[in-house]
């Protein structure tokens, strides 16, 4: 009976184990489906979830085997022979067997040069690979910022069909009351039912941002999203000068084209080596089955002649020598284009900039005063009906506005990261 008490509570104790674990494991909430989403969770998802980052990571993987393997010598050769004549069979020296071992043995600097060949190469996965990350941040930061503005769109919607709500109450107390005609009530109502269109496209805009989000993240099209915490970043005064040094050594594709230079070079030089053959040596030992003093030994050393270098060398090094010109001026020419990048994006947050102290100082706040003018105006039944109906798009309109303008500079700073090659936080 004690026994049969042990065995009980083994078992409890083992349940109750399986049972926590697979509580703890249950309760892990994935981060994505929370109330809120911050922009940092997002792009580390991102990151850890893409399926392009990960065979980026296995590219890499495989191009690191690749740097030790191409320094490594042929494996030798063994050779085993007979020879018998039926012709002379009396022979003493027949039947004889031959056993020959060799290595070939490349010209000095050969091998090096294949793994700086191969290291090079390595390089540019390793960048390519990084420009694949800092793709997918500022992709998972614009439709991050989408989502944003979808959000924005949404409260300014709800808060356009309160006032029309409003407007609506307002008209028929005034209808009622015989200061205002029916045809005022009709209109404000037509004006709520315009909204309530426009919530269906916001709506509809949401669905489709969260597929996209869910794409780069590898997530089912089903998955739910938590809402998109609003970013505000601090003014930017960053010169040309600087943020165009910091990418001329930062920018991965930069980097890429380096290592492709680099690795013609080494290329060219390796075609440069193949002017001189390789050496095989080889040892061996003949057997005579019949007279066994005769036995031998026997020692060779071979090499190809060289007599086509003006065909085949030659050319190998002209070759990898134009690949490397047209590499660097790629290079140039991706220089070219950051340098237009960067300049063009700093005008723009410029121009962005100006436009939301505009807004945030002058359009806004006047537009909303003159609203609530308008709606007092009306519901005292001397304001023009029209005049208040113009006031509420306007005042939606402008808010639309400068909501966009925010998410367009956040837009656009991420697309400034991304040109410079390094985060402006650092740089700030």
């Amino acid at each position: 009976m004690l026994i049969l008490d042990k065995k009980i509570i083994v078992y409890l104790l083992v349940f109750a184990f399986i049972a926590f674990n697979a509580g703890q494991l249950f309760s892990e909430e994935d981060p994505l489906n929370r109330s809120s989403l911050q922009l940092e969770t997002l792009i580390e998802e991102v990151l850890r979830r893409n399926p392009n980052l990960e065979a980026a990571k296995e590219r890499i993987q495989a191009a690191a085997e690749v740097v030790p393997r191409v320094q490594v010598i042929d494996d030798p050769e063994f050779r085993f022979m007979s020879d018998f004549n039926n012709f002379k069979s009396n022979s003493e020296f027949l039947p004889m067997l031959q056993y020959q071992i060799s290595q070939t043995f490349p010209f000095p600097g050969k091998l090096g040069l294949k793994g700086k060949v191969a290291a090079e190469i390595l390089k540019q996965f390793q960048n390519a690979k990084i420009t694949t990350a800092k793709d997918l941040i500022v992709q998972a930061k614009k439709i991050y910022f989408k989502l944003v503005f979808n959000q924005s769109s949404l409260l300014i919607n709800e808060n356009n069909r309160e006032i029309a709500k409003n407007i609506i109450d307002d008209s028929l107390s005034l209808y009622r009351s015989g200061t205002k005609g029916y045809e005022e009530v009709i209109k404000a109502q037509i004006e709520l039912q315009t909204l309530d269109e426009e919530l269906l496209t916001i709506e509809a805009e949401r669905i489709f941002i969260v597929s996209m989000l869910n794409a780069i993240l590898n997530r089912p099209q089903n998955e739910p999203i938590g809402q998109a915490v609003e970013v505000v970043s601090s003014p930017t005064h960053l010169p040309f000068q600087r943020l165009e040094a910091i990418a001329m050594q930062q920018r991965p594709e930069l980097k890429e084209l380096k290592a492709m230079v680099m690795e013609q070079e080494m290329m060219a030089k390796l075609a440069k080596r193949e002017y001189f053959p390789d050496i095989t040596i080889a040892a061996g030992y003949e057997q005579m089955t019949k007279n066994l003093s005769d036995n031998a030994w026997e020692a060779s050393i071979s090499f190809k002649i060289p007599l086509w270098v003006g065909q085949r060398q030659r050319r190998q090094v002209r070759e990898a020598k134009a690949k490397a010109s047209a590499n660097t001026n790629a290079l140039l020419g991706m220089k070219a284009m950051i340098q237009g990048q960067i300049k063009d994006i700093l005008g723009k947050l410029k121009a962005v900039e100006e436009k939301l102290l505009l807004y945030e100082t002058g359009l806004l706040p006047k537009v909303l005063e003159a609203l609530k003018a308008a709606e007092i105006s009306y519901r005292t039944g001397k304001g023009d009906f029209l005049i208040l109906l113009d006031t509420r798009r306007q005042y939606q309109n402008i808010e639309l506005t400068f909501e966009g303008i925010k998410a367009e500079r956040e837009t656009l700073l991420a697309e400034l990261e991304r040109a410079v090659g390094v985060p402006l936080e650092e740089i700030q």
